[in-house]
């Protein structure tokens, strides 16, 4: 059976569509069932103006940046907001009607669930500005048990009413006091904060998310407290939504655009490095190469005809790779790959072997990724063996990954001494960069001295 693919662009906008139908459903169901009826009304208009300026601004951020990054997450935080309102607004539009009482009891659980959901999707926006640490660890275990155990509460609720209870008049009872939702909140909303309050976030960026981390708890208090509601406080929760949260996303749009900007400097500069590191040849491998092709001539000019074939080879692919921005195929670099090791087995014809095992050539690799880490295993690994040794070069595939394999027989080292000496690895950690800003993927070494190194690159599908 033939699967239908459905790119970025047409998922935007059939998620917009989708949001535009529900927003317009829940204001024609409140506008046929009276919307100012009663002393709610506030409620309802607060519940509709927020469906309509989520609709707009999450449609708006998917068609501009469809990517799971930063703006992609903050994308899937209003989603999570205009589910919870939408619900709500359709709680509103039949609430205090005696007919639809096991209705709204339904609605209601599903508006509590999304808004506990809040937490979780603000966090997986927020966590994409932290570094890994044991506290935002805890902070993702610590918020998942919470919207976990209110699903369980609200699962209760339906034998036994312990968040609300819905009357046969259609209204919530006064004899349910909420105090999970509450404590849950604020359980949330310190966790939350605690990170926030330590990580190493300039005080502006760190005043935009304590903002946005208030401002759901106060939309939800205001949105589900009784006792605010009778008081007509609900006035706060129209300021709120109209402008809290404007200013909040406002903040978020600065904060995202100096992120972009931060991080296309710095891809910027990896990419003058990368450039340099590859248009540079080594001084040291330019001179060897020639000096045993002049070698040949007297020796064996056929050969050294052909060496002089492959080192302009070499030399022609070099140019071309510098000036390539984008993944080129594993082949292109398989075959610059086997040009540079049959120079250097002109060098070292007793000393060094290679071998092939390849089994797969159709995927992306960063332009001159794959050839640095033959070139260390040679240059650092079997070379400095007095016997010398074997490289093995080889790529399979999994069910997720194509594998690349670079191992040799060498001197290998200790790998927590190399990653604290101090020196910069410019080609390794250049290689890393670019296989995972570039392709997805990853680049792990594992060495031991005196048996050999590994070096493995994961490329997702």
């Amino acid at each position: 059976m033939r699967m239908i693919k459905i790119d970025n662009k047409t998922f935007c906008l059939l998620v917009s569509a989708l949001m535009f139908l529900l927003t317009f459903f829940a204001i024609a169901v409140s506008v046929r069932n009276d919307i100012f009826r009663d002393s709610m009304y506030m409620v309802r208009i607060v519940d509709l103006i927020s469906l309509v300026f989520l609709t707009f601004l999450s449609g708006y951020l998917c068609f501009k940046d469809s990517r799971i990054g930063a703006m992609g997450y903050f994308t899937l935080f209003l989603f999570n907001l205009f589910i919870a309102v939408f619900f709500s607004a359709l709680t509103g539009s039949v609430y205090g009607m005696p007919e639809h009482s096991r209705f709204i009891a339904v609605l209601t659980g599903i508006d509590y669930f999304f808004s506990m959901t809040f937490f979780l999707t603000l966090w997986l926006y927020q966590k994409r500005f932290l570094e890994e640490t044991a506290v935002t660890r805890m902070v993702t275990v610590l918020i998942s048990v919470g919207v976990i155990i209110y699903f369980a509460a609200i699962l209760v609720n339906i034998f036994r009413p312990v968040l609300f209870l819905v009357t046969d008049g259609g209204i919530y009872s006064d004899d349910i006091e909420d105090y999970i939702s509450i404590l849950l909140d604020l359980f949330c909303l310190i966790s939350l904060s605690v990170a926030t309050l330590l990580s190493k976030l300039s005080r502006t960026r760190k005043l935009s998310f304590i903002c946005c981390i208030f401002s759901p708890v106060l939309f939800s208090m205001l949105s589900l407290n009784l006792d605010i509601l009778n008081k007509y406080v609900s006035v706060w929760g129209l300021a709120t939504v109209v402008f809290m949260m404007p200013v909040c996303l406002m903040f978020f749009n600065v904060n995202d655009e100096l992120e972009k900007d931060n991080l296309r400097y710095e891809k910027e500069q990896v990419q003058l490095q990368v450039s340099a590191m590859i248009s540079q040849i080594q001084p040291h491998f330019l001179y060897n190469s020639l000096a045993v092709i002049e070698a040949l001539c007297e020796e064996d000019p056929g050969l050294a005809a052909r060496a002089i074939s492959e080192f302009s080879e070499y030399l022609r692919e070099n140019i071309d790779f510098a000036d390539k921005s984008e993944p080129v195929s594993f082949s292109e670099e398989l075959n610059h790959i086997k040009t540079y090791v049959w120079l250097e087995k002109l060098r070292f014809p007793n000393k060094l072997n290679i071998e092939f095992d390849i089994n797969c050539t159709s995927f992306l690799v960063p332009a001159l990724s794959v050839q640095p880490m033959v070139e260390n295993a040679i240059k650092h690994g079997v070379c400095k063996k007095k016997d010398g040794g074997t490289v093995r070069i080889g790529s399979f595939e999994t069910g997720e990954h194509y594998i690349v394999s670079i191992a040799d027989d060498g001197t290998g080292f200790d790998a927590a001494v190399h990653e604290d000496n101090g020196r910069k690895h410019l080609g390794i950690e250049n290689s890393r960069y670019r296989i995972r800003e570039m392709v997805g993927g990853s680049l792990t070494i594992e060495s031991t001295p005196g048996k050999g190194t590994k070096v493995t690159i994961r490329i997702p599908k």
